[in-house]
């Protein structure tokens, strides 16, 4: 699966539809905008899952990855970005806000170095 939907926080109306290939966020929204883009881009690749049945599962596991996969689930705080660095759970909607304004410096900011690194890779 090239792309999950994560909710970052169970109690907010926002979610982030995150690519597994890039290791980037792809777009970010409410569930009424979510609905609507992940509509339009089921569209475009047929064999996706309804968009409905992917976010539900979201705000039930805290990503639309199935039960057994785990990824981006409640309990999963991080996410590797761009092998730059690592994205907590708590960035991930500010972080995809500022990622598709191109403001990639700032995203940068927000990560946390790999534990065997002191600087998050930069430019």
């Amino acid at each position: 699966m090239p792309q999950l939907v994560i909710k970052p926080a169970r109690h907010r109306d926002e979610y982030v539809v995150w690519s597994t290939v890039t290791e980037t966020p792809v777009t970010y929204g409410c569930r009424r905008y979510m609905t609507r883009w992940l509509a339009a881009d089921r569209a475009r690749h047929v064999e996706q899952e309804r968009p409905l049945a992917r976010l539900r599962r979201a705000d039930r596991l805290g990503s639309s990855a199935y039960p057994q996969w785990g990824d981006g689930h409640w309990d999963d705080d991080i996410q590797i970005y761009e092998q730059r660095g690592i994205l907590h759970r708590r960035d991930l909607y500010r972080a995809a806000r500022l990622a598709c304004a191109g403001r990639d410096a700032e995203v940068w900011d927000l990560l946390e170095p790999f534990e065997d690194e002191t600087e998050v890779r930069r430019g």
